[in-house]
């Protein structure tokens, strides 16, 4: 709402960021992990025709595929010769859909020890941060991660975004249609299981480019 004021301010360009400033800002769309977290999990953005949320698999079967031939990251070009998918809606890129975060919300506030207080920090990508800027960075409360969504302050809900514990870290590729989630065991096997989320098991984005290298494509 306009001249609400955002839960999630920014902080000074000193803010060590809970030891990521650094990882951060050599991560020009989104900083991926590669150590630290027990699992990690996609949560895919949303397809809706009309009011009507597809699943992706549910869109790749028109064309007889399946998610988990594609070998590639998890962007529109999932898509590429599915008929009809020009038609639909999402899934939106560089942003989970709001629908899936409150979900993935849900899921966080219930596996932190701090529940809705749990102290979050949260970065935009580089690569959507004005030029006269190093890194646009916030904190903020967990449970007010949805009021910081709506307040719009970015182009783009944080990019990356974790909890200053260390617990969990969220992180959605500027190039890509799809949100990674790193956390302990039991947080990602919950969202695997929640039927209101689109969630698989995929490798990430370096182990996928790492694997593509090797095969030669």
């Amino acid at each position: 709402m306009t001249g609400t004021p955002d839960p999630w301010p920014r902080v000074a360009e000193d803010d060590p960021l809970d030891g990521l400033r650094a990882a951060l800002l050599e991560a020009p769309c989104g900083y991926e992990p590669t150590r630290g977290y027990e699992d990690h999990c996609w949560l895919l953005h949303g397809i809706h025709d009309g009011p009507v949320r597809l699943r992706w698999d549910e869109v790749l079967s028109r064309a007889d595929r399946r998610l988990t031939d594609w070998p590639g990251t998890l962007s529109h070009l999932v898509f590429e010769d599915v008929t009809g998918a020009d038609e639909l809606d999402g899934p939106d890129p560089a942003e989970l859909d709001r629908a899936s975060l409150a979900r993935l919300v849900e899921h966080l506030v219930r596996r932190s020890p701090g529940g809705p207080d749990t102290r979050c920090g949260a970065a935009q990508a580089p690569v959507a941060v004005p030029p006269d800027e190093t890194l646009l960075a916030r904190r903020g409360r967990l449970g007010d991660a949805l009021a910081h969504h709506d307040a719009g302050p970015d182009f783009h809900f944080p990019a990356t975004w974790w909890a200053a514990d260390g617990h969990w870290l969220v992180v959605t590729d500027h190039d890509l249609s799809a949100t990674q989630v790193f956390g302990d065991t039991a947080l990602i096997e919950a969202l695997l299981a929640d039927p209101g989320l689109d969630a698989v098991r995929r490798p990430t984005v370096a182990e996928t480019f790492a694997a593509l290298r090797a095969s030669g494509d």
